[in-house]
């Protein structure tokens, strides 16, 4: 939501999108604006998706209660711990929370099941193979597939089987793909980072908040690593909203926006560079090297 914040921004100042590529809940959004070309529509869908019996039947409201709710009566509190216990017995006996058919359905509701290559815009979907633990980018073939692989979070969505790739999340790798963005033809990379941050006052008084910091501790300065490599980095003040609060969509969209606003001089700026001439190439520093598997 706060991707769409962006992008409208970008519209109403004229910045123009040559290449996209997204990674986990930006792959789901790079590919909608891919195909709709419009930020108002897919605003517009978003708040259609909210209401939906498939959203409702998600059980997404049930993870938010869970980690952000604050119970106050003896009622409320068995409630939440009722709420805890079904998510975690869910998890324990069984690949995921959500089934494959929902998710799919889900994304089906923003994107038809076209071909990557015949979006009007290029774009591209970044997953991880849990087999090989390396990068996949989805650049030709089903759109469908590409998102689903790129957005299956693991524990929540069923992993997808691509050939001999098995397909979750492309943030566990890379959450913000600026390397393929370059080699889609990129001279200039614009990053939206809606991670929260590293800070936190949490006390972690179990085995399993430790394990938790850990591995937020290692992805964060993996993706520091990453951002790097981008051009500009547009970080939305969402950190202190739980991923799963979709209630607060607007807040959200609002937050991408003033973000993008705030520094729409730099966007500006950089949406002005122009390639260098070939006779310079000589003495440039050569593109990363690919890291990833193409699918």
């Amino acid at each position: 939501m706060a991707h769409v914040g962006v992008l409208k921004t970008l519209e109403r100042a004229g910045v123009t999108i040559s290449f996209l590529a997204g990674s986990s809940i930006g792959a789901v959004v790079g590919a909608a604006y891919a195909y709709l070309g419009n930020a108002a529509e897919l605003e517009k869908r978003l708040g259609e998706f909210l209401n939906t019996d498939l959203f409702r039947e998600a059980g997404l409201a049930t993870v938010r209660d869970v980690f952000q709710g604050k119970p106050e009566t003896f009622s409320q509190r068995l409630e939440t711990w009722l709420k805890k216990a079904y998510l975690q017995a869910r998890v324990v006996s069984r690949p995921a929370i959500l089934d494959s058919e929902s998710f799919r359905e889900m994304i089906e509701f923003f994107i038809p099941d076209i071909k990557i290559e015949d979006l009007p815009l290029p774009f591209r979907a970044l997953g991880t193979d849990l087999k090989s633990g390396r990068a996949v980018v989805f650049s030709q073939g089903s759109l469908l597939d590409a998102v689903y692989a790129s957005a299956a979070i693991p524990g929540v969505v069923n992993p997808l089987q691509v050939n001999d790739l098995l397909m979750v999340d492309g943030g566990v790798v890379n959450m913000v793909p600026v390397l393929t963005a370059y080699h889609m033809g990129a001279d200039v990379v614009l990053a939206v980072d809606v991670e929260k941050s590293i800070e936190s006052d949490n006390r972690y008084a179990t085995a399993i908040d430790l394990f938790f910091r850990v591995e937020d501790v290692q992805s964060y300065y993996l993706k520091e690593i990453q951002l790097g490599q981008a051009d500009l980095v547009l970080r939305p003040k969402v950190g202190h909203i739980h991923w799963s609060d979709f209630e607060r969509a607007q807040e959200l969209i609002r937050l991408g926006q003033d973000e993008a606003a705030g520094r729409l001089d730099e966007i500006k700026a950089l949406a002005k560079r122009r390639k260098t001439p070939w006779w310079w190439s000589v003495s440039l520093p050569k593109k990363p090297a690919r890291d990833w598997i193409e699918a």
